[in-house]
């Protein structure tokens, strides 16, 4: 039971950082009116927003595999707290993507390290403690839009700044109360195996962590890639729709609209937490993308009512979001010598390749001025990706291995260092 402290802590944790990665999310149509991005200007904002969060996760996701260094589960989510809580102070179009670029590269610092501590945390049921870990995160970026809709429209942009020392101060205690029930564990841990010291994990090269498996990594990528490029449109495209006059919505209302698909999401998550069973991880890759295509097609139906928009918005959100701890399964049981950089891939680099795919997507139709019409344009991805998944190896197990005593010491390591992180948090 004390296991489930630590990953309830971490899951916390991840609502914070994701809640700080999505409170520009119902801002675009205000900073757009600010900045007078244009089409390229605009794309070049959506990259800034999401490239530097999945760059920074593969380069962290392959120094964790390397050299493990928790102090990123805390010193991560302080630079996103600090910097993207900033965003509404300066006008200028440099500051703004430079403050972007430094938050998202401390959201991408925190999640490889934090991925694969969740997938450890309760052995033999990696999938589970994953999708704890990502549900957690799912409600950050549920509430982020809504809580900066809610400041902006009441404080205008300088208000969101006022939300950082609060965070700040949720991320201390998260990492103190996380760190005292990891170090009784690990007093627990320890004594069940006879010794306080952890293995010495070995330091895989790329090519090892890999196994030889290059080609498998590089479709996997491709197929979550391709997933992902309508969830990282989602809320751009539903702000730049709501906001103009047939919907006239508000800045707080179109964060609450956001908020649905991301809620939708969170449900999706903890169903699998509960329901998920080992070895379906490739039917959720290819499955969950070509289910996901009629809904585009409603989406993307100009005269469609708000009840039927928001309900199919919320279904999507479950069908493509809300299962996204199966691609993170998969491809650490794939990758188990990588599970960093397989961490990296599916949360990281394939969001990230999905947002360079939606930007000039997105963009192109919201300066045509039927930025709803976006959703058809990624049909395409969605059945690529669902066909591409066939092609990825099953998983021959039924079950997840129970928990050796390698992978025990690879937990006390990790909250030993934890506890270190901790203390120099504290300072």
């Amino acid at each position: 039971m004390s296991r489930y402290v630590p990953l309830i802590c971490l899951a916390l944790t991840h609502t914070l950082v994701d809640t700080c990665a999505l409170l520009i999310a119902p801002l675009w149509p205000r900073l757009e009116a600010v900045y007078a991005f244009g089409v390229a200007g605009l794309s070049l904002a959506f990259i800034a927003q999401s490239l530097p969060t999945s760059v920074s996760q593969l380069v962290f996701g392959f120094l964790r595999d390397r050299h493990p260094a928790p102090i990123w589960l805390w010193l991560g989510p302080v630079i996103a707290a600090v910097f993207l809580t900033a965003i509404g102070l300066i006008e200028q179009r440099f500051v703004l993507f430079t403050l972007l670029i430094c938050g998202g590269i401390g959201v991408g610092a925190f999640h490889p390290e934090a991925a694969v501590l969740a997938g450890r945390l309760l052995p033999g049921e990696r999938t589970r403690g994953i999708s704890v870990f990502m549900f957690g995160g799912s409600l950050g970026l549920a509430l982020g839009p809504a809580l900066s809709g809610f400041v902006v429209e009441r404080g205008g942009l300088h208000g969101l700044v006022w939300l950082g020392p609060p965070i700040l101060l949720l991320i201390v205690v998260l990492t103190i109360v996380g760190q005292r029930t990891a170090a009784a564990d690990v007093s627990d841990t320890s004594s069940s195996l006879g010794s306080s010291e952890p293995n010495t994990q070995s330091r895989p090269s790329l090519r090892e962590m890999f196994d030889g498996r290059v080609i498998v990594g590089a479709v996997l990528l491709l197929v979550c890639s391709l997933r992902a490029a309508p969830n990282m449109a989602m809320d751009k495209v539903l702000a730049f729709m709501l906001e103009r006059p047939e919907w006239g919505y508000s800045t707080q209302q179109i964060g609450l609209v956001q908020s649905i698909f991301l809620v939708a999401a969170s449900v999706g998550m903890l169903v699998m937490t509960f329901r998920f069973r080992p070895a379906w991880e490739k039917a959720f890759l290819v499955g969950c993308p070509l289910a996901a295509i009629p809904l585009m097609l409603m989406l993307s139906w100009q005269d469609c009512p708000p009840w039927l928009l928001f309900s199919t918005v919320a279904l999507t959100g479950v069908v493509l979001w809300g299962t996204a701890p199966a691609m993170v399964s998969y491809a650490q049981h794939q990758f188990p010598r990588g599970a960093g950089v397989a961490s990296a891939l599916t949360m990281g680099m394939a969001w990230g390749i999905g947002g360079l795919i939606q930007a000039p997507i997105t963009s192109w139709f919201q300066n045509a001025g039927t930025p709803q019409t976006a959703f058809i344009a990624f049909i395409p991805c969605l059945l690529a990706a669902g066909v591409i998944a066939m092609l990825l190896p099953s998983c021959s197990f039924a079950a997840d291995t129970p928990a050796t005593t390698a992978d025990t010491s690879a937990v006390t390591s990790q909250t030993v260092l934890l506890q270190g992180a901790t203390h120099e948090a504290t300072r």
